[in-house]
């Protein structure tokens, strides 16, 4: 259990400095600009949602590197989604 809340950490805070990095201003700034153009289906997991993007990387990393498992699956996507959240309020606090 601790390798799988360990995994949800790692998985999420990449996610969430990926897309922090694609805003103005920032290194990826370039990327954000190349999907926002995309229909929604396709930009907010490629980036343009921290909660979408995450889920997805969260689903096929889980897919690909554990044994199948539905409540491990539920509880490794969904932990890794509250840790972004807590990302970004962490990151965004004081900046509205």
């Amino acid at each position: 259990m601790i390798l799988l809340v360990t995994d949800a950490f790692k998985v999420s805070l990449i996610c969430f400095m990926f897309i922090a990095m694609g805003e103005p201003g920032m290194i990826f700034a370039w990327y954000g600009k190349l999907i926002n153009n995309l229909p929604d289906w396709l930009n907010k997991p490629l980036g343009g949602c921290g909660y979408c993007m995450t889920g997805q990387a969260a689903l096929w990393y889980f897919i690909f590197t554990k044994p199948l498992d539905l409540f491990n699956l539920l509880f490794f996507i969904s932990l890794s989604i509250f840790f972004i959240s807590i990302y970004e309020i962490i990151w965004y606090y004081g900046r509205t």
